[in-house]
């Protein structure tokens, strides 16, 4: 990782997709949670626009499903697992991912 350049990393969720929301929506119907980070979505959105002229970077990251007390004991990843997920992304940013949102595996993931 370096620090060449400025960015701004939101955390988000895959639960926040509307496109996905028919396939995730019964395994999580929490609606507050969902429309919170759609509009954690849309200033994602909007800083990459306005950030665009400062050459300053701006994605939403999910950080997978953690075992955590939201999570629960049957999330599959650890927090340091996600947290290094996170990282991995991160160091693999470049210009064309500002505006995104990526799963832990830099794959964008539909709004």
């Amino acid at each position: 990782m370096s620090c060449r350049r400025s960015a701004v990393i939101n955390i988000s969720t895959l639960l926040s997709s509307m496109e996905r929301c028919p396939e995730t929506f019964q395994s999580a119907q929490m609606y507050p949670y969902r429309t919170s980070k759609a509009a954690l979505n849309m200033l994602t959105r909007c800083q990459a626009e306005d950030f665009r002229i400062h050459n300053i970077m701006v994605t939403a990251i999910h950080p997978g499903w953690v075992r955590t007390e939201m999570g629960g004991e049957q999330a599959p990843l650890t927090t340091q697992e996600s947290v290094a997920g996170m990282l991995s992304v991160i160091s693999t940013l470049s210009n064309k991912d500002t505006g995104k949102l990526l799963d832990g595996e830099s794959n964008a993931i539909p709004w």
